[in-house]
């Protein structure tokens, strides 16, 4: 389960630093306390507290991930400025995202956080604008379909679509849909979803793109499941969505938050 090689010093600090509680320093060097060794939830804390990547576990090196030393990071300041700068974007260039760029920003998102580190989550997107008007099209010929047994928010929409099918108030021309999928059988599988679409939503404003998260979706197939097969989503499964591409709006300024949420002391 944990091989340590000739670089460790004994410090210590992957014991302390385990969260389970399921490593001990046994003649200077850790190992694996057999009794707790199912409960490792596999965080891999102690592949990044090790000082000098002297710990594998699974397999897997200490020195495989990224250094922290002299990485660039945000500062506080920059943090907030990104917070309170985002935008929900709903004016989108015709221009797609390069698919390796995609590809690599979700290869980021592996990293995001899950209850109990289970890391079931699945992303699933949508790479060109055509493959995006197609689903808009299966997916309204179904709610068209079905017009009458939705629910009133939803039929209004669906008949003004009728009347106009050029518009699109689901997807707002959008050319891109991230769908995260969670495993209903993880501890919070919904939080999972909606934490790692909170996350995408920065990495991406981070990077230059635009986002909304597409409550439209979760709604849909809430009131039609079959729109989840057109989409993939298997039936049921906890997951959220959110719409991305290259903003074709520029905002000048944050908008006043002073009446936003409450703040109080418990």
């Amino acid at each position: 389960m944990i091989s340590v090689n000739e670089k460790c010093v004994g410090c210590g600090a992957c014991v302390r630093d385990c969260p389970m509680g399921i490593l001990q320093l046994k003649d200077g060097r850790p190992s694996v306390r057999e009794e707790k060794a199912a409960g490792c939830i596999a965080c891999r804390h102690c592949l990044a507290v090790c000082p000098t990547d002297a710990i594998a576990l699974r397999g897997v090196k200490a020195s495989e991930g990224l250094s922290l030393e002299g990485l660039s990071l945000p500062t506080a300041e920059m943090a907030a400025n990104l917070l309170v700068s985002r935008r929900s974007i709903r004016q989108y260039a015709a221009e797609e995202i390069p698919p390796a760029r995609i590809r690599g920003l979700l290869e980021t998102m592996k990293s995001v956080p899950t209850g109990c580190n289970i890391r079931h989550l699945a992303f699933r997107y949508v790479e060109t604008r055509a493959r995006m008007d197609e689903l808009r099209r299966r997916m309204v010929e179904l709610l068209l379909a079905k017009e009458a047994t939705l629910p009133d928010f939803l039929q209004g929409v669906v008949a003004a679509i009728r009347k106009k099918p050029e518009i699109d108030p689901f997807f707002r021309g959008a050319p891109h849909l991230l769908i995260v999928q969670g495993d209903p059988s993880a501890v919070t599988p919904q939080v999972d979803c909606d934490a790692a679409c909170a996350y995408f939503d920065m990495l991406m404003q981070g990077s230059g793109y635009g986002t909304t998260w597409c409550g439209f979706l979760k709604i849909i197939v809430d009131a039609v499941p079959e729109v989840a097969d057109v989409f993939g989503i298997p039936r049921g499964a906890p997951f959220y969505a959110m719409l991305f591409g290259v903003p074709a709006v520029r905002y000048v300024r944050t908008p006043p938050r002073a009446d936003g949420a409450q703040i109080a002391r418990v």
